[in-house]
């Protein structure tokens, strides 16, 4: 994902989501395999602190649309894994793709 559309989605995550970084962390949950997303490396990977994923984390767990593995032993990192309602996460990922597109309007006010 390119800076650009990385802010688009950040710019319609406040807006739509009220966190900056949920609609970003949703992205990720949906388009990771079963092994499923560890804050760290998504937050390596876009250049951002680990930090700004845990609280849309723990709001998507407490709401039952992901859930926190059990470490691996030996492993420091903590994984994160979309819930099961697959037609649900198809359906987010498509609502997050359109709001990642440069041509949804987006009114301020």
């Amino acid at each position: 994902m390119s800076q650009e559309v990385l802010e688009r989605l950040r710019e319609a995550s406040v807006r739509v989501f009220g966190n900056r970084y949920r609609a970003e962390l949703m992205w990720a949950l949906a388009s990771a395999d079963d092994r499923g997303v560890c804050l760290g490396d998504l937050a390596a990977a876009h250049h951002a602190p680990a930090s700004v994923y845990q609280a849309p984390m723990r709001a998507l767990v407490e709401a039952g649309l992901a859930e926190r593995l059990p470490r691996t032993p030996g492993e420091r990192r903590r994984w994160y894994r979309r819930s099961d309602n697959e037609a649900l996460w198809q359906c987010l990922g498509d609502l997050l793709s359109c709001l990642a597109e440069e041509t949804v309007p987006m009114r301020v006010g």
